[in-house]
């Protein structure tokens, strides 16, 4: 017995809800372990899409371990999400450009959680939501 090729997408012939991910995972800040499988039936390829708020200019990554289980509908949310909480306000005016960009938060004005790790063998239920900067350890279970 040798089990599953880790490069395969769909492991499971037939069923193509099951895709292990490190083989459609384009973004070089999400690094995914072998075997580490998305199951969801409506698009189980485009699990980057659960990846929210993942700017490049951030620079924070997503690392999952092997051997884990992520369901259908499971979220991350990257420190891209973070608001600056020190002004008068919390709206990101910036964003907005148009003249706001002039008040562009410089480097370490906006929360930073920095990585988030998922360990090996963990089980992410379906539709979690892990923040920014979360550290998941070997062998946890978890959902909403």
């Amino acid at each position: 017995m040798f089990g599953p090729n880790p490069k395969d997408k769909h492991p499971m012939n037939g069923f193509p809800q099951v895709c292990f991910i490190q083989n459609t995972v384009s973004n070089p800040n999400i690094i995914i372990g072998d075997y580490t499988y998305y199951d969801d039936p409506e698009d189980s390829e485009d699990f980057e899409r659960n990846v929210l708020y993942h700017f490049p200019f951030v620079g924070d990554r997503l690392i999952i371990g092997e051997f884990c289980a992520l369901a259908r509908g499971v979220k991350f949310i990257m420190n891209g999400a973070n608001h600056k909480m020190n002004g008068f306000s919390t709206y990101p005016f910036f964003a907005f450009q148009n003249g706001w960009e002039k008040v562009l938060p410089q480097p370490g004005e906006l929360p930073y959680k920095g990585d988030t790790v998922v360990g090996n063998d963990a089980w992410i239920g379906y539709e979690a939501i892990i923040m920014p900067g979360v550290k998941i350890g070997d062998g946890a279970i978890g959902s909403i």
